[in-house]
């Protein structure tokens, strides 16, 4: 992610080809908290086709770097994958500061 603002909300997406030789089952995406929030396709990835799985990253309340896994449940093997982001928290203020 870069540089974070405090407080903001970031996205990316985190696209994909499925290079196997049947079609890609997605069963599950989980972060390591719950300020980052997966979104994946419900529909079978054909061989050769394009995916996208979608990273929601909410800073509010995080300070300094932040590294965040998202462990994706699919079909093929091994049967899950680890994506990671990672971020530096800019600009944060103490209560004092404010």
């Amino acid at each position: 992610f870069g540089d974070i603002e405090e407080r903001a909300i970031v996205k990316y997406d985190f696209e994909f080809v499925n290079s196997g030789k049947i079609p890609l089952t997605i069963t599950n995406a989980s972060a390591s908290c719950g300020c980052t929030v997966p979104s994946y396709p419900k529909e079978a990835i054909a061989p050769g086709e394009k995916g996208i799985i979608s990273v929601q990253f909410n800073s509010a309340g995080k300070q300094v770097v932040q590294n965040k896994s998202i462990i994706i449940a699919a079909n093929p093997l091994p049967n899950t994958t680890t994506l990671q982001l990672n971020g530096n928290m800019k600009g944060m203020q103490t209560e004092q500061t404010k």
